[in-house]
């Protein structure tokens, strides 16, 4: 009886020292008897030599096999470029750095024999994270949850299991770059959660800043919610309610009260200022949203390879 094949897909930025420990480390903890295998690691346009480091391990051993894209495009996009190489039956996304832990595999292939297609991970807590990212990241989940038609778990990662029929609908999305925390549950297959702790890097340092989590928020938002153009009429309705009752006040002040109280300038000079920062806000959110209209409409490609190595190789 033929073995399935179990894909692995790890981008990695910046990851030359942990390579080979994470690759060590998947070895040890991947059921040989049951699978076959192979490693994809996507080297995200790294200014170390990551890519030096997948060479290596591809050159002494087969199940290796490397993606060079030809700059940096992003954790996301990195991630879209292993999954479109995977040939698995079951397929794991990871990150490269060790935080999210290779033992877990076994836990998550478990799910998956219960009949999941889709197995997620919920991040409990992270062994070296400081306050201001603990912080931020609940900010994150609180924030995608209230503003955005996802139900996202605080700590809800992109370390998962997807099984073979899953991949293949997230695949055939046309859109980019693909959010899959918000898509592996948008596409309505089952789904199961694992609890874990994020180990500490033991090299390097995150590459997540704030400005990536912003950006990752943005794309949520505007991926799978027309929240913030409803925000934008309904505030738009009560700013126009405020105004009017606002300006009969005034009028029945300067007219039948005491004309004095109220300087015309001054009230223009006000509504005038108020108006303008609001539609500047207004015209931001709207932006966003034309944002990803145009890039869809200049049908550039999502990334760009500069090379391969291992079975995929050209």
């Amino acid at each position: 009886m033929a073995k399935e094949v179990l894909s692995v897909v790890l981008p990695s930025y910046n990851e030359e020292k942990n390579i080979p420990l994470v690759y060590a480390e998947i070895l040890k903890s991947i059921d040989k008897k049951r699978f076959d295998f192979e490693l994809i690691f996507v080297n995200d346009g790294s200014a170390d030599k990551t890519w030096s480091a997948i060479k290596k391990l591809s050159e002494k051993d087969s199940h290796v096999k490397g993606v060079n894209f030809s700059r940096n495009f992003g954790h996301a996009v990195a991630l879209e470029a292993g999954l479109l190489e995977a040939k698995g039956d079951v397929i794991i996304m990871m990150d490269s750095d060790l935080q999210h832990p290779p033992e877990l595999m076994s836990e998550l292939i478990g799910k998956y024999d219960e009949g999941f297609d889709i197995v997620n991970t919920v991040r409990q807590a992270t062994e070296d994270a400081g306050a201001l990212k603990k912080l931020t990241s609940k900010f994150f989940y609180k924030f995608m949850n209230g503003i955005s038609d996802l139900e996202m778990r605080d700590g809800e990662a992109d370390y998962r299991l997807v099984s073979r029929r899953a991949l293949d609908t997230l695949n055939s999305l046309k859109e980019s770059p693909k959010f899959y925390r918000g898509l592996v549950n948008w596409i309505g297959y089952d789904v199961a959660r694992v609890d874990y702790v994020a180990g500490s890097r033991i090299h390097g340092r995150s590459s997540y800043t704030l400005k990536k989590m912003l950006e990752l928020a943005r794309m949520g938002v505007t991926s799978f919610s027309l929240r913030p153009l409803k925000l934008i009429f309904t505030s738009g309705v009560l700013l126009a309610s405020v105004s009017f009752v606002l300006l009969i006040v005034l009028l029945i002040v300067k007219f039948f009260v005491d004309s004095s109280l109220v300087s015309y300038n001054a009230i223009l000079t006000d509504v005038l200022l108020f108006v303008t920062g609001v539609i500047t806000i207004f015209q931001g959110v709207i932006a966003l949203y034309l944002v990803d209209i145009f890039n869809a409409t200049k049908a550039r490609p999502t990334f760009i390879i500069r090379s391969k190595v291992g079975d995929n190789e050209k």
